[in-house]
């Protein structure tokens, strides 16, 4: 089988993170993994990139991370896909990884994303061969305002239904619920923001996808096994 991360951070872009990119793609190659996706914060969340005043330069700082990672990447022989960790309604609203674009994107046929409907932000990504999954739907948390909103007749390819970063699994047992009433494929994401939490949560897949866009279409697909270890609760 074959291991991915879908959902991890940088210290270099998102303010939540605690280890450089460099240091994160070290650990997945160390433990075999196939691929990662870097999901940093954008600038409608927890990013530093939000500091610069002009949209090239916060895409500028918004790319450091997924840059560091993609040198690391090339040397350790891990592949590194470029993600986005994307915010609706602001730092407190409700967050999607969108999969399986390229940066340039950001620069052009996204530009001013930030201030679009999901509705008009979901087409986009797809118009670009991109995904969209809804990441940790019903986690609880003093910068979530709309957890478990409903959006049953939105354009998402799959649900994140195992987050390792959730407080408590009852959050993954409800996301998982809810894919399987709107009958979408599951992901898993370690939603890693240091070492110590990487490989908490990934996705296999019994072959190889042969590049970023056969990867998005096998978790379009239902060819994604998620993989998770449970946190110990009381």
């Amino acid at each position: 089988m074959f291991f991915y991360e879908l959902h991890l951070h940088t210290a270099e872009t998102s303010r939540c993170g605690r280890s450089p990119a460099r240091e994160m793609v070290r650990v997945y190659a160390e433990k075999g993994f196939s691929g990662i996706v870097i999901t940093d914060h954008f600038i409608n969340g927890n990013s530093y990139a939000s500091i610069p005043e002009t949209w090239d330069e916060k895409m500028d700082a918004y790319l450091r991370g997924y840059d560091a990672a993609k040198e690391a990447g090339d040397e350790l022989g891990i592949e590194v896909y470029f993600g986005v960790e994307y915010t609706h309604m602001g730092g407190n609203g409700e967050d999607y990884l969108l999969l399986g674009l390229q940066p340039e994107h950001l620069y052009h046929e996204l530009r001013d994303c930030d201030k679009w409907s999901i509705e008009y932000l979901c087409d986009a990504v797809h118009a670009l061969g991109g995904i969209v999954i809804r990441a940790h739907p019903y986690r609880v948390a003093g910068y979530i305002a709309h957890a478990g909103i409903q959006r049953p007749g939105l354009n998402v390819d799959a649900i994140e239904v195992f987050n390792r970063g959730n407080a408590t699994d009852t959050y993954n047992v409800q996301a998982q619920e809810m894919a399987l009433r709107e009958g979408k494929p599951w992901t898993a994401g370690s939603d890693a923001h240091e070492v110590a939490a990487a490989a908490g949560a990934f996705v296999g897949f019994m072959e190889k996808p042969k590049d970023y866009a056969e990867l998005c279409s096998f978790i379009k697909e239902g060819r994604a096994y998620v993989i998770y270890h449970p946190k110990m609760i009381p």
